[in-house]
Order: structure tokens, then sequence, then C-alpha cells
């Protein structure tokens, strides 16, 4: 069974008690809370990027994916033992590290900005401050959809259950429809949702650095463990590796899912997803203003060449970033070279 715990049949009682053993008790919010976000707090811009900053944005079409058929599959299917051990990257990736440091040190407008590349064929990771906790915002409800997919394999309800609810999430990074999913998982019990989701993340996972408190833009539905949504971008790749390589999910729902995350509204377009036609991008954004600047993150997947069989992950965090947009050239930057990399590595 290895060191993960599967999650389907965990009850919202156990997720409560979750906060107990974690240090914190669970906060519900007054009923003036249960259905709005705290004030200011918000998941995506309320507008598109200048045009001029998000030029090479790729064109996603997006299409309607049918939902899979309700079945009961047997439980535990999918384990992690924890961390892969570290595989050292080749020289060429090294290079390409260093080359993205010192895009990252030069970059023209101040921020705290953390960047991972994976080679999802070797295993081989970089990463730019990929230590560094940064604060989530809606990229953190990658992980209620991944939760919420996990019950659908397990048959606790069919996946037209939060079909709709799971692409509103990835299609416009929502805050009510994310959400929506604590909610589904917990049982009806939003902060019961959020500790499963938690779980999932640090114990089948194995995201140590990363702390779920509460849903992204809901912060009084709380665990009462921190005032932020706090991950890493090397967590972020750990996870974007294992859903990659079916260790979250069954083959049918893990390709349901990416396949699910490129459908992105095209105003969200501009950083992972800044690529060439060539390149398939499934992403997930996060976004919000706060007091000290701009958080601005996105993680994906990147498949491309014959039948999309070579892939990378990236992860680009961003905050405290005084104007917003301002991060946008370093993102593209980086993710153009990690491009570049990629497609003459396995041309």
């Amino acid at each position: 069974m290895g060191n993960g715990r599967w999650l389907g049949g965990m009850t919202s009682a156990a997720a409560l008690l979750l906060a107990a053993v974690t240090g914190g008790a669970p906060h519900h919010p007054s009923p003036a809370f249960a259905g709005e976000s705290g004030p200011g707090v918000f998941c995506a811009p309320d507008e598109p990027p200048p045009d001029s900053a998000a030029t090479g944005a790729q064109t996603v079409h997006l299409v309607a994916y049918p939902g899979l058929p309700y079945r009961v599959v047997v439980p535990g299917l999918a384990y992690l033992a924890g961390p892969p051990p570290p595989v050292t990257p080749a020289l060429e990736l090294q290079a390409l590290r260093d080359r993205l440091a010192a895009e990252i040190a030069a970059a023209a407008t101040p921020g705290e900005f953390a960047f991972a590349v994976t080679d999802l064929q070797t295993g081989e990771h970089i990463s730019i401050h990929g230590a560094r906790e940064h604060r989530a915002a809606c990229v953190m409800n990658l992980f209620a959809i991944v939760a919420a997919l996990r019950d659908v394999q397990a048959g606790f309800f069919p996946l037209d259950d939060v079909d709709s609810l799971i692409r509103q999430t990835i299609y416009a990074s929502d805050a009510v429809t994310g959400r929506a999913l604590y909610e589904k998982i917990g049982g009806g019990d939003v902060v019961a949702g959020v500790g499963r989701v938690r779980q999932l993340q640090r114990e089948v996972i194995g995201m140590a650095s990363t702390s779920l408190d509460h849903p992204p833009a809901f912060p009084h539905e709380s665990l009462g463990l921190s005032a932020d949504n706090l991950i890493t971008a090397d967590d972020a790749n750990m996870a974007l590796a294992a859903l990659y390589h079916g260790e979250l999910l069954n083959e049918e729902l893990s390709a349901w899912l990416v396949d699910a995350m490129i459908g992105v509204k095209p105003g969200l377009n501009y950083l992972t997803a800044a690529l060439p036609s060539q390149a398939t991008v499934s992403h997930k954004n996060g976004f919000v203003p706060l007091w000290d600047g701009f958080v601005d993150n996105d993680v994906a997947i990147v498949r491309f060449g014959p039948g999309l069989r070579n892939a990378y992950a990236v992860s680009f965090f961003s905050q405290a970033v005084p104007v917003q947009y301002a991060d946008i050239p370093l993102a593209q930057t980086l993710v153009r070279m990690t491009w570049e990399h990629f497609s003459a590595t396995y041309p």
C-alpha cells in the first residue's frame, strides 16, 4: 500500500479530525460567508492581458467530451510511496536551468518568481526557487479536481455529477465552482472537503511543502491552519508528473483530465500556454491581487510530437508583483526557452 493512504472512503468526520491532528481547528463560516468570496479576492484577472503581452499564445478549440459511465472500481489503485528518487539532470538540462535562472535574476519587474521543469520521459527535474513557498491562488483547485475524480474512480458518484464543475473550474479559473468541488468531496461539508484534499496532497502525493487551508477565494471556510494557501514549484511538478504517469487516477480518468485541462478560455492562455501551435498545453491558472502585489501562477503539462508522445511539466509562480501583468514578459520568455529545449531534444 506504500506510504500513501487511499482517500476515497474518508468521511467528513475523519476530514474534520485532520484539523485537530495538524494543529488547528476547522473554522466554519457564518451564513453571510457561506456563498461568497472574501472582498477583493479573485482567481483570474478581471480583464485579459493586453494583446501585445500575449503574442504567440496558442488558440484553444474547446471540445465537448461526454461523461464517462458510472462504474465501481476496486479502491486503492492509485498510491504513491513517496517522492521518486531524484534523477541527475543531463548537462543540457542543467545548462537550461542556468539560462532560466539568469532570466529570472534579470527580470524587469520586482517580485518573487519560481520556475520548475520536469522531463516526463526521464524524470529529470530542474527548478529556480523551486522549494520556496508561494501563494497558490486557484492553482490549488487542481487538487480538488483530482480528489473528485478519485471518488468517481472509486464509484462514489458518476463523473456527470462533477463534469461541468471541473470544466468551469478549469476554463475560467472559477473559484465558485472550485468551492463546489470541495463541498462535493466533503459530503456537503466544504471544510471536510478541504481536509480531504490536504491529505491527498501531503500523504498520497507527498507534497510536504504544500499547505492547503481553505478553498481559494473563500478564506472563512478554513481549517484554521494558516492565512494563505501555499505551494512550491517543486511540489507542483511532482504532482503533475504523478498525474501524467497515471499514479493518481486510472488511465481513463487521467486522460480525461489532461484533455479537460486544455479547455482554458483564451484570455487565460498568457503564461504557460503562450507557445506555438505544435504544443498542446494542459494547465491550471491561479491569480489573486494581495496587499503586497499580484500573484499570477500557472502549472502545466506540455505535450508535443507525433501522437503527443513527448511531454514535460512546467510551473510558473509569481507573487509580490507591483503591477498587474508585469510578470508576463518574464513568464513567456521562460516557457519559450523551455519549449525550445524540449522541441530540440525530442524532434
